[in-house]
């Protein structure tokens, strides 16, 4: 019998919800109650609300046994918490619910999700499962479980590296795609098909990547926008170039076709989606209005876990839900509408650690969050065409797995309307309403007074 359950769940965040340090706890920006979170799984519109899933340990502030905790929303910023929706408690998940997605069926919520299993050899399988709810809240896994193993793999693939399934629905049919291994060390994406989301066929190995692309792409996710297709997906180890992939782990948009006869998707650009130190494994959904909304992981691995160092408790955090839009040839994220006009405005040398600021930055800007000997400096060096994080003077220093600096991020582009908005530990920067995006988490020792520095 599991020693996991959602009743202990529950019990655990219930009795130590005020343990937790509120200090850097962001108040517009999605986190748990208590515990780590990581991947946002399951984002879909479903009854009139949003409903967001996400990677969970509620019994410690690092990653452990994942479970899927659960919330949702009238408008993307406020959330009520629910019950968590999946626990490791079968032999199929025995090791964790690992990232999956969800769909709605029929008014059914359904979910897809990996089961991460590590046999007594030590050697690790990765599954495919299905759950569904007829509440939104309390839901089952199917008899039927597992849907997809290893075993409907080609031998070119990496069985033991096949998780994160995202379903989408096409002609009248389900797919998910799936991220996957292959045994040239590249990532690569794996289709499914199914007629009822219960039966599952392998379909193709959908796009296979390139050496210098990452030897895994995790948390692939499929859409169709103004007649394009794009892949959206965060892969490992992209190849660095200039201000592009600096983090080891990164996320990119893919925009190409499909050969829906073959099932093979043809990339042609090949886009980094966030420049800033903290954005992963983003899984967009459609909302009722048939917008495409993004959400992210607003985190990174391999960094230092600060909250959890200083045993506040919790970790991890999502960034703001964006939309995607396509126009001009170019992708722009913009918050929702309705969002904006529930901040709260940032002033000038006050101790602003909560808000929005809006302005024009075609001749450069600084600003300065923070003490003279503790600060985050952000802004646009209109020389150089760069708009920048430096988290360098920062006393809590972030530290992560790659052998190159990482204090200062960096994007290149010509900036004129930036927004930025602060969140206690949480900056998000969107320039050209949306054109380039950096996020980044900082983490400040004596308050936030914010500052603009003459150029």
């Amino acid at each position: 019998m599991s020693q996991f359950s959602i009743e202990r769940a529950e019990k655990y965040i219930l009795e130590n919800i005020s343990k937790v340090n509120q200090i850097y706890k962001p108040e517009l920006h999605f986190s748990a109650q208590t515990g780590w979170i990581n991947d946002p799984n399951g984002c879909v519109f479903f009854r009139g609300e949003y409903h967001l899933f996400y990677q969970f340990n509620p019994y410690d502030s690092v990653w452990g046994p994942m479970h899927w905790g659960h919330a949702k929303s009238k408008d993307l910023l406020h959330w009520e918490h629910l019950p968590v929706a999946l626990v490791p408690d079968q032999d199929y998940d025995k090791d964790g619910c690992f990232s999956g997605s969800a769909i709605v069926k029929d008014d059914i919520l359904w979910l897809m999700y990996t089961g991460h299993i590590v046999d007594e050899d030590g050697s690790v399988r990765q599954i495919q499962n299905m759950a569904y709810s007829e509440d939104g809240i309390s839901f089952h896994k199917i008899k039927e479980n597992p849907v997809a193993t290893g075993e409907v793999l080609p031998e070119e693939i990496v069985k033991s590296d096949f998780r994160d399934p995202k379903l989408f629905e096409k002609d009248e049919r389900y797919y998910s795609v799936v991220a996957a291994k292959h045994q040239d060390g590249v990532g690569c994406i794996i289709l499914l098909g199914s007629d009822d989301l219960v039966s599952w066929q392998f379909e193709s190995i959908f796009l296979k990547g390139e050496s210098h692309q990452g030897f895994m792409w995790e948390c692939p996710d499929y859409f169709e926008m103004d007649g394009k297709s794009y892949l959206m997906m965060s892969p490992m180890r992209y190849q660095r170039v200039g201000n592009d992939f600096v983090n080891l782990n990164s996320s990119v948009l893919v925009s190409g076709f499909v050969d829906w006869d073959k099932k093979q998707f043809y990339q042609e650009t090949v886009k980094e989606i966030d420049h800033g130190h903290n954005y992963y494994a983003p899984q967009s959904f459609e909302d009722n209005k048939g917008n495409r909304i993004v959400i992210a992981w607003m985190q990174n691995w391999g960094r230092t876990a600060v909250t959890h160092n200083l045993q506040h408790g919790w970790a991890g955090a999502m960034t703001t839900p964006r939309i995607l839009k396509y126009k001009g040839e170019k992708i722009l994220q913009t918050l929702p509408d309705g969002i904006l006009e529930q901040l709260p405005i940032l002033f000038m040398s006050e101790n602003s650690q909560v808000g929005y600021l809006q302005s024009d930055w075609t001749d450069g800007k600084v600003y300065r969050l923070g003490t003279s000997e503790d600060y985050l400096e952000f802004g646009y060096d209109a020389v150089a065409k760069e708009v920048y994080v430096d988290r360098s003077h920062l006393k809590i220093q972030i530290k992560g797995e790659e052998e190159w600096p990482i204090n200062r991020r960096a994007v290149s582009v010509e900036a004129h309307e930036v927004l930025f908005i602060l969140d206690k530990s949480l900056l998000e920067i969107f320039i050209n309403n949306g054109e380039e995006s950096l996020s980044s988490s900082y983490y400040l020792t004596d308050g936030g007074i914010l500052q603009e520095l003459t150029n």
